[in-house]
């Protein structure tokens, strides 16, 4: 090899081996190889998908990555997780930062951001625990929307009845005005004619004393007690003037209750009732079902008919979104999927019929009550029994899909399929309560009374969970 052959090949080695180590170094501190770094941790009872390897970010910035997380031994613990943060953050990372999980734009990674601590607050050592702030989900979102539309209806339906209400006591309150209208004039009819019949018998008495009837006509053979008698006479005259005079007045004003002002004024204010209760109606009618013009239950009805749609078609947009060619693969890694879209052919097919972990059957005879108006419903037996049957798979939950399949053997065939979805979904709606599993996670699917051939069973009434283990 000559001289000049030898110096090229030095120098290219020389030039290789810079270049390596170039490469090797912006490698090594894109990635924070060469930088100083300390542990904290955070705990999470749902970490929404995230890895081990993903970002650390504080305040917006990247300060290092999650190097482990940890499962909990129990149901009710909570995942445990292992920041690597760079060291030159220290100063930033108090006790009383906060730790959340979240995402980068709509549809992005998860990364853990913590919140820049406050001055007064201890500085972060090395191995101390972060507070933490659960993650918030679409699910939860659209939920709290369908709450906010049902307690609409409830306030609409509140307010109809108490109007409804309202307007029975108006008629109620002039129907007994009226009542009470007809039993005075009774009354007062009855006095009149007791006051013409006083009148009468004065007159009657009077006449008998002057004719010489009786004691007093014989007494008024006597001068002195003729002319007492004269005098009581003439008192008893003037008595009866101011009766007759009384009687009369008593007849007029009767004859005027029963004729004229009086009853008109009662009638016309029991129109009045009337009136306004019929005011009031109208106004909520107007209110709730009225024309088809801008007016306060058309805005509401309009609002609670937007928020629906704008539901409806942000659950079109992301379906859309997991079907597409390019992203279909991201989400079913992430678990974005619905397990509620499986056809009787699909589902077959599928490993929760081919390959399950694990089938459990629960029958409705224990399971389910009919109530009064013919719906089902679980039981407290039926709710143990489900517990039961969790407690056997509690390993494989909750990151694992698990298929409620409903059956019923009564009725006709549409009179099944209603009974064993609603079986089905009852189940599911507990599985969500009671131990908070991921709803896309859970699965229904009604079956009528017909197992799938790889079950071993001719028929069954009741629920079947299918698990299926990722083993990935």
């Amino acid at each position: 090899m000559t001289k000049s052959t030898a110096v090229k090949v030095g120098g290219f080695v020389i030039c290789g081996v810079l270049l390596f180590a170039i490469g090797l170094f912006l490698i090594g501190n894109h990635n924070e190889l060469f930088g100083s770094h300390f542990n904290v941790y955070t705990d999470f009872a749902n970490v929404d998908t995230l890895q081990s390897g993903a970002k650390i970010r504080v305040s917006g910035m990247d300060a290092g990555e999650v190097s482990n997380i940890a499962i909990p031994k129990q149901p009710s613990g909570k995942f445990r997780l292992t920041l690597h943060v760079n060291r030159k953050f220290h100063n930033m990372i108090r006790e009383d930062s906060v730790a959340s999980i979240e995402t980068e734009g709509m549809v992005g990674n998860k990364f853990v951001n913590i919140q820049k601590g406050t001055n007064g607050s201890p500085e972060c050592t090395h191995g101390c625990t972060l507070p933490s702030q659960e993650p918030f989900e679409l699910s939860d979102l659209l939920r709290q929307g369908q709450n906010l539309v049902k307690s609409a209806q409830g306030t609409i339906q509140n307010v109809q009845q108490h109007a409804d209400n309202a307007i029975d006591n108006f008629a109620k309150v002039g129907s007994h005005t009226d009542g009470m209208i007809l039993a005075i004039r009774g009354k007062v009819e009855r006095i009149a004619s007791n006051g013409a019949n006083i009148t009468n018998g004065i007159s009657s008495l009077v006449s008998g004393v002057q004719n010489g009837r009786g004691t007093v006509g014989k007494l008024l053979t006597d001068e002195q007690m003729a002319k007492n008698v004269t005098t009581a006479i003439a008192q008893a005259k003037q008595t009866s003037t101011n009766i007759e005079e009384a009687s009369a007045k008593a007849k007029s004003i009767v004859t005027q209750f029963q004729n004229e002002n009086i009853p008109q004024g009662v009638h016309q204010t029991v129109a009045n009732f009337q009136a306004t209760s019929k005011a009031v109606r109208g106004a909520v009618t107007s209110f709730l079902t009225g024309p088809q013009t801008q007016n306060t239950a058309d805005a509401l009805r309009q609002t609670i008919d937007n928020a629906q749609r704008a539901t409806r078609n942000l659950a079109s947009d992301t379906e859309a979104i997991k079907h597409n060619f390019f992203l279909r693969g991201f989400f079913h890694r992430r678990g974005f999927y619905s397990l509620n879209h499986f056809n009787r052919e699909e589902y077959a097919a599928s490993d929760f019929v081919k390959h399950p972990t694990q089938r459990i059957w629960l029958s409705a005879e224990n399971l389910f009550t009919t109530s009064a108006n013919g719906a089902q419903q679980l039981t407290s037996e039926g709710r143990s029994e489900i517990d039961h049957a969790v407690s056997e798979v509690a390993d494989d939950l909750p990151n694992n899909p698990v298929m409620i399949e409903g059956y019923s053997d009564t009725g006709t065939p549409a009179q099944q399929y209603l009974a064993a979805s609603q079986r089905a979904n009852d189940v599911r709606k507990y599985l969500e309560s009671r131990y908070h599993l991921k709803p896309n996670l859970l699965g229904t699917i009604a079956l009528e009374n017909q197992p799938p051939r790889e079950a071993g069973l001719r028929v069954w009434s009741g629920v079947c969970l299918s698990l299926v283990v990722s083993r990935d």
